[in-house]
C-alpha cells in the first residue's frame, strides 16, 4: 500500500507523516469529541477509512518528573481507560512498546464501542517529552483492526520533534 504522505505539525512540539486522505480537525471538533476535561491538542481523521488520529498533553509536576515511568503509567491509563469504558464491551488486546521515531512509546490496544455502539479498535500510544505526557490514540473500524494497527505504527514511525 503506497500512500501519498504529509507532513502535519503538532502544536509545534512534534510532525507527523499522515496520508493524504487525512484532514486536520477543528478546534471545535476536538472539543465536540472529548467532552470532558481538556480537548484533544491536535486531531486528524480519515473519513474514507473511518481512522482517526488525536494527540494530547498533561503536564507532570515537576517533583514528580524524576519518577515517571512510562510503563507504569500506560498500565495506569490502560486501567482508567477500562474504568471509563466499562459497560462498552471494553477489551485490552495487548500492551505496545515501540519506537516512535527517536522517541521510545509505551502504549496498548483495546477495543470499545462509540457512542453510537459501532466496535471501534484503538491504539494508544504515551511518550514523555520534558514535563510532559503525550498521548497519541489512533481509532478505526473493528473490522479493520489489521490494517489501522499497521497503520498507526507507520504514522508514528515518522515522529518527530518539531
Amino acid at each position: 500500500m503506497d500512500e501519498t504522505m504529509k507532513k502535519e505539525r503538532i502544536e509545534g512540539t512534534y510532525t507527523l507523516q499522515l496520508p493524504e486522505t487525512f484532514e486536520v480537525m477543528s478546534a471545535e471538533e476536538l472539543q465536540e469529541m472529548y467532552r470532558k476535561g481538556d480537548p484533544f491538542r491536535w486531531g486528524a481523521r480519515d473519513r474514507e477509512n473511518h481512522r482517526t488520529v488525536l494527540a494530547m498533553r498533561k503536564e507532570i509536576p515537576v517533583i514528580l518528573v524524576p519518577l515517571v515511568n512510562l510503563k507504569a503509567v500506560a498500565r495506569r491509563n490502560e486501567q482508567l481507560t477500562r474504568r471509563i469504558s466499562e459497560g462498552h464491551g471494553y477489551r485490552l488486546l495487548e500492551f505496545i512498546s515501540m519506537k516512535a521515531g527517536q522517541e521510545e512509546t509505551e502504549g496498548y490496544r483495546f477495543i470499545g464501542e462509540n457512542e453510537a455502539g459501532t466496535a471501534q479498535a484503538y491504539s494508544v500510544f504515551l511518550l514523555r517529552n520534558g514535563r510532559a505526557i503525550w498521548s497519541f490514540v489512533f481509532a478505526g473500524r473493528e473490522e479493520n483492526l489489521a490494517a489501522d494497527s499497521e497503520a498507526a505504527g507507520r504514522i508514528m514511525g515518522t515522529l518527530e520533534r518539531a
